[in-house]
Formats: structure tokens, sequence, C-alpha cells
């Protein structure tokens, strides 16, 4: 509906609906305000409900309406009691909505009126509907039928039902073509260009002889809707493809995509390739993949690993951390660019790293460092070395809350529960404020 993500939306974009006299939809709904009644409550869950039961829509807080035409901004109070109005919305679908529906209402503050504002509600058509909603001692579900909530029937509760379990049959079969379903798998996570990949760091490292593996680390993200929307092959597509080259990361350059790209039949392959010296043999050092289906997958090795002669080999977590926030801003830029706002599953994938060595720790603070593990004094005996033999991490978002704020929020939780892989129960690329040591990454790739 907007030609940009919800959290960029400004007070001039839903005046932009008051001008042109945008009326009620499918996928649009008004409300004047809200002011926390039991009745309100109700409606909300009703109409939130509906929309994420049919195709998804717009929810706007704030606007007086005209024969279901936007006629004025008026906005709706800052608080409902002692809350924020947005956190008291999102309390009521968590009380009155089966299974619960995850939203981030936008706040929008009002240049003529400061103690209103206007608030955004995007809703995606979800892949767990039907939605229950639990009021008045009833049970009920409810879709969208002429710009309205009105009550679903058996038919549409069954054939709801049934779609999210082929959307979810479907995104399970895609992800098992890609061995990313069992960590216990021999297969898991090999893929044409991993299964490259994890070889690179055998032949460009000198590993300690009793260390059998060939590690590597896989970053995914697969649409839960799962259809054709990239056009891979297309100039257009690449142009922006070499415009994303380099990400901005904490005021670095940092490269991304500075490597050949080529076209297959399911997807557009960018594979940074090294050769070894006195020998024609080139091997994969990293990689990107964008499918047609908006399936991504990234792959690195080396770059994040090495060896250590007393402790083996080692894992940069600050390295891991910086690629994966890489990783996320990028996902965040493309699917902005195809215009996909739904679900998204993203799987971080750790293959072959039973016994490597976590390092690469931060700051504590502006003078302390972390200990490293190599700094024996201190660890001894319970040096971070990972116990098992792939990790995975997977956690599902919306593409159309991919801001700063929540990438950071993703990236600080995966980096955790990798340290917590290792045996380590925090992230120490972050300091004790929970900020990134950016000093640990001017070594990281090209930085300009």
């Amino acid at each position: 509906m907007f030609n940009k993500p919800i959290a960029q939306l400004k007070e001039e974009d839903i005046q932009a609906l008051v001008d042109n006299k945008e009326r009620e939809s499918s996928i649009l709904e008004y409300k004047q305000e809200i002011s926390g009644t039991d009745r309100e409550k109700k409606e909300i869950s009703k109409d939130i409900s509906a929309m994420a039961n049919t195709e998804g829509g717009y929810l706007i807080i704030g606007i007086q309406e005209d024969n279901s035409r936007a006629n004025a901004i008026i906005g709706t109070p800052k608080t409902i009691g002692k809350q924020p109005v947005e956190a008291w919305i999102e309390n009521v679908l968590i009380t009155n909505v089966r299974p619960k529906i995850i939203i981030t209402p936008k706040v929008i503050t009002l240049a003529s009126i400061s103690d209103r504002v206007l608030i955004v509600i995007h809703i995606p058509q979800s892949s767990k509907r039907p939605h229950m909603v639990i009021t008045d001692g009833r049970n009920a579900y409810y879709t969208r039928h002429n710009y309205q909530a009105t009550y679903a029937d058996e038919h549409e509760v069954r054939s709801m039902f049934l779609e999210s379990k082929n959307l979810g049959d479907k995104m399970e079969t895609f992800l098992n073509t890609r061995n990313l379903i069992n960590p216990l798998d021999d297969n898991f996570a090999i893929t044409p260009l991993s299964k490259q990949l994890s070889k690179s760091l055998r032949q460009t490292r000198e590993l300690p002889e009793n260390f059998n593996g060939n590690p590597f680390i896989m970053f995914s993200a697969c649409p839960r809707y799962l259809e054709e929307r990239v056009d891979i092959a297309s100039s257009d597509f690449r142009t922006w493809l070499e415009t994303n080259d380099q990400i901005n990361l904490f005021g670095l350059n940092i490269d991304f995509l500075d490597y050949d790209k080529t076209v297959s039949a399911d997807s557009i392959r960018s594979v940074k390739k090294i050769q070894l010296e006195n020998d024609q043999e080139v091997l994969t050092y990293r990689y990107l993949e964008i499918f047609r289906n908006g399936y991504l997958e990234n792959g690195i090795s080396s770059e994040i690993m090495w060896p250590h002669k007393e402790l083996g080999l080692m894992f940069q977590i600050a390295y891991f951390t910086a690629a994966f926030w890489l990783f996320m801003k990028f996902i965040c830029k493309l699917y902005e660019h195809i215009g996909y706002l739904d679900e998204i599953n993203l799987i971080t994938s750790l293959v072959d790293v039973e016994n490597v060595t976590l390092h690469g720790f931060g700051k504590k603070n502006e003078k302390e460092k972390w200990a490293q593990p190599y700094g024996f004094s201190f660890y001894t005996d319970k040096t971070p070395t990972c116990k098992q033999k792939n990790v995975r991490i997977e956690r599902s978002i919306l593409a159309s809350e991919l801001n700063e704020e929540n990438i950071e929020k993703i990236v600080k939780e995966v980096s955790k529960r990798v340290s917590n892989a290792f045996g380590e129960s925090i992230a120490k690329c972050f300091d004790n404020n929970n900020n990134f040591d950016t000093n640990k990454i001017r070594g990281f790739r090209n930085v300009y």
C-alpha cells in the first residue's frame, strides 16, 4: 500500500490518504481513536485477526472517516491508563488472540497535536492462520468481507487450517532440499556451494593434525511464502546488486558482493574465489546465493577461523557477528527492493565445529578487555570449546519489521546463542553496556 517500509512512514504519508479521500478496503481499515474500553479490545482483536486470517492489510488509528473515506487526521491519545497506546494494543492481542499475532505498531507523532499520535499497524496474511479471538466467554474466528470483520464459517476455518499446513509443508520441503532441517544429519547444510566452501579452510590453513573436520558457517533466509518473486536474470536486478556490493556497518564500508556473479536456472550466485600460490586450483572463499523464490544463502569459512598452536582451530566471534550483521542488513534491503513484507525464517548453521575454540572477544569497558582463551591463567580447563558437531539456530521475523533496531536485536541474540554453543554465557564481542567493539573488525574484509 505504501511505497516504503512501515518503519519509515511519516505524517505526510498518512496525510496523502486524507488528501486522496482513500476509501477503506479489504486491506485498509480506519479507526478514529481508542480509549481502552472492553468493546475496543474486542474490536481491535476482531479487526487484526480478520486481516491476518484473510489477505493482510493495514489498520490506521487516528483517522476520522466520512462514508468510509479518510477525512481528517485527528490522532488518538498517546497513553491508555499508564500504558503507551502501542503497548496496550500488543497486550490486547496477547490476551485475546490465539495463536498470538506479533505486530510492531508504528507510532507517528503529530506536529500540530502534541498529546496525540497516529498508530499504523501492518498485518501480513498469517502463515499460522486461522487465529481465534477469545472474548466475552466465546471463541470465534473472523475473516474480512465487504470491508469489515465477519464470522468465518466452518468451510473457511477448515480451508485456513489446510492452507497453513500446506505452507509449512512447502517450506519444510524446500529447506530439506538445502539439508537445513536436522543438524544431526551427516549432510546438514551441505549444498553444492557450501561443499566447495568447506574444503577451502583445510587448503588455506595449516590445521592441527588431530582435527578432522571441514567447518563452515551458513546464514539462510527463507520466505514463508515461497513463490517466484526475484527476477534474478534481469539487468535491473544485477544493477541493484552492483549498488549493494558494499554495506555500511558502524561507518565502515565492508565488502559483501565484491565478486563474480553468475546466473543458473534457479538462482544467481555471487562467489568469491581465491587461487592458491603455485597452484592452478581455485577455491571458494565465500558466497551468496539468491533464489527466484526469495530464499538467500550466505556461506563463509576461513575468514573467521584459523589455527592456534596450543588450542587448535579458533572461531572468531567478532568476525562472525559482523558477517551476520552484514547479511541481515542485506536481506533487509533485498526484501524491501522486491516488496516482500511477510514472514521469513532465519537459520544460522554452524557446521563441523566440534572441538573448535571461541575467541576474538572485545572489551568489557573502555579500559579492560575480556580474557581470551589463550590466556590460560584465566580459562585453564574451561576453554570455550564447542561440544556439538553442528549447531542450528532458527527464528522468525516479519520482513516489514526489518529495521536497524530489530536487526541489532536479532544479531545480539544470535551472537549470544552461538557463544552459548561454545560454553560462554554471553557474547563477548559486546561490552558490559551491550555495545559492539568495532575495533575488533577493522581487519575484516576490505574496510574503507
